[in-house]
């Protein structure tokens, strides 16, 4: 199905009432074919899509929301990936703290798309900048 992923709620998983479903994650064409629709006709579509997996989906859906990611400004998608001959290339450079500029998040790991990959960004970026600090004697 051109809907890609659907990605159930974790939490108080069989807990009675209402939930929220990622009812489409959709990269690669199929996201540029996706895109190409409104909105609306988005949301539409991942229902129809996701009824073929669960025939209750109309009965059950209330609302939703599509956010086509490389629409966005200044994002060109939701996350960053690299290529290995980018990251050979561009990686350690772009870790590196540039004066007072340090970057953290997921553009910024090995595991690109994901929270664990910032937090751990961000635990390269003290720890950077903790040795920066100690390698000047105390000042930042």
């Amino acid at each position: 199905l051109p809907i890609t992923l659907i990605s159930y709620p974790s939490t108080n998983y069989h807990s009675p009432g209402k939930g929220v479903l990622l009812g489409a994650y959709v990269w690669g064409l199929d996201a540029y074919q996706f895109t190409a629709m409104s909105p609306e006709q988005r949301v539409l579509k991942a229902v129809e899509y996701g009824t073929q997996l669960h025939p209750q989906y109309p009965r059950e859906f209330e609302n939703g929301i599509a956010v086509g990611w490389h629409r966005v400004p200044f994002t060109h998608g939701c996350f960053g990936m690299w290529s290995e001959q980018a990251r050979a290339e561009h990686y350690q450079p772009l870790c590196q703290i540039d004066g007072r500029l340090a970057l953290a998040g997921e553009h910024v790991s090995y595991i690109p798309a994901w929270q664990e990959g910032a937090i751990l960004s961000a635990h390269d970026v003290v720890g950077r900048l903790h040795r920066k600090v100690i390698a000047q004697g105390g000042r930042a």
